[in-house]
């Protein structure tokens, strides 16, 4: 059965000696990991330098420490492989990224972002006529603003908010959560829509990670991204 490297056949001086050595004597340091291979590999070489000559280390002791050593270098390599695919990719994001500012995208119309009582307008299509109102909450989930939007027919619709509530006071910038339904001829309940929204992309937060995009005063990772235009559009 193997074992791993004691103690118990290294003088404690020598010891000593390895631990004073192992300790950088400067602010730059070498990675825990190559600590971790110096020191296991001074430790096997003065256990063979060491040893009791009466009663020498088994051979498959030895080879099960080799097979150790072989290991966890195999392993340091891999870690330092990884560290710089993920280098690699972060970069290639962040340029990505970059990129898109200026252009339009299509995202989730159901994060409403006003900036000085302005929000980018928001689309919907009715698969069956009826009457739709739409629902405009704060950040904390409270109502700020009801609007009955009438009966509307099959076909693409469009929503734009005149950032105001129900008493006509303009609301603060922010992010606001808009809910528009559909109450079908005959329907007992409302039927939810799906919101699209599209707004030029005026600045990218690299600090995040992943980096977001910022969108019509709303943030954005890209896999919220359903659409990316050539250029920012007015329609």
């Amino acid at each position: 059965m193997a074992t791993a490297i004691t103690s118990a056949a290294v003088p404690s001086e020598l010891l000593q000696q390895l631990n004073a050595s192992s300790r950088p004597a400067t602010a730059a340091k070498t990675s825990n990991e190559s600590i971790s291979q110096n020191e296991f590999l001074r430790l096997f070489v003065a256990q063979l330098q060491h040893q009791d000559p009466l009663s020498p280390m088994e051979p498959n002791e030895l080879t099960a420490q080799l097979a150790q050593f072989s290991s966890l270098e195999q392993l340091t390599g891999i870690n330092q492989r990884l560290d710089n695919l993920a280098d690699v990719s972060k970069k290639s994001t962040d340029t990505s990224v970059l990129g898109l500012i200026g252009r339009s995208v299509t995202f989730d119309g159901s994060q409403l972002g006003l900036t000085q009582g302005k929000s980018a307008p928001v689309d919907y299509t009715l698969s069956e006529g009826g009457d739709v109102s739409a629902t405009v909450r704060n950040a904390k989930g409270e109502v700020v603003r009801q609007i009955e939007l009438g009966k509307q027919g099959v076909g693409p619709q469009r929503f734009e908010f005149d950032g105001k509530n129900g008493r006509g006071i303009e609301l603060p910038d922010g992010v606001y959560s808009l809910e528009i339904t559909a109450l079908a001829p005959g329907a007992e309940t409302p039927k939810q829509l799906e919101l699209t929204t599209r707004a030029p992309v005026d600045g990218v937060d690299l600090t995040a990670e992943p980096p977001v995009l910022i969108a019509g005063g709303v943030r954005l990772t890209l896999d919220q991204v359903r659409q990316v235009n050539a250029a920012a559009t007015d329609d």
